[in-house]
């Protein structure tokens, strides 16, 4: 049986203590809603191989909110790809509930997943788009995101290309990853890198912030 909300709820308030987050007591039921729900499907699907709930808090939830204090809100669309369990897009929708969202999954279960959670959250401003990176950058979305976020995945230059091409002309884009893999991409032309930003408690990970160069 998962631990009952009360005890994610406090998981949760170290978390936003920890990243001295400014959040409404509604978005703390958010994150919980999120949070649950991770744990019951995680049973049934592959979510995330990380299971329990302490390392959730920390490894998925804080990683991802500590976007939101190294980079504030983008002022247009957010693309996350590859949400899987929904991290950092769902943390970050919750966050900035006025920032237009977009989830990338092309797991149909996964993808499933993210909508039981918008719909039990109440978010609005946000779909789930079940397909692929390759497919979304010949559609309507090219050229349109202000932020395209991408974690667990160290993408291969053809997908940074991909990525970049989601982006609008002042687009920025954040990548969560090993310090290697890091200082690797980081000399992928077509972007203007900054030092990559080390997360606190993580074994060497890193989000390294990108943005479109014309």
């Amino acid at each position: 049986m998962p631990p009952p909300d009360a005890e994610l709820r406090r998981l949760l308030d170290t978390v936003v203590r920890n990243l001295s987050l400014t959040v409404s007591d509604v978005q703390i039921g958010q994150f919980v809603t999120h949070f649950s729900l991770s744990l019951r499907w995680n049973a049934k699907i592959n979510l995330t191989a990380v299971r329990r709930p302490e390392d959730i808090a920390t490894r998925h939830f804080e990683e991802s909110l500590f976007l939101a204090t190294i980079l504030p809100p983008p002022q247009g669309l957010l693309v996350d790809v590859g949400s899987g369990a929904g991290f950092p897009g769902l943390p970050l929708k919750i966050t900035w509930p006025a920032v237009e969202t977009i989830l990338l999954e092309p797991n149909q279960k996964k993808a499933t997943f993210l909508k039981e959670v918008v719909r039990a959250c109440g978010l609005e401003k946000i779909a789930v788009r079940t397909e692929r990176l390759e497919e979304t950058v010949r559609g309507e979305l090219a050229r349109r995101a202000t932020l395209v976020t991408m974690r667990a995945v160290r993408p291969s230059e053809e997908v940074l290309h991909d990525l970049r091409e989601l982006l609008a002309a002042d687009g920025g884009l954040a990548l969560f990853l090993g310090e290697a893999d890091a200082s690797v991409l980081s000399k992928v032309r077509g972007f203007h890198w900054e030092p990559a930003v080390p997360i606190p408690g993580s074994e060497r990970r890193v989000i390294l912030l990108g943005r479109r160069t014309a």
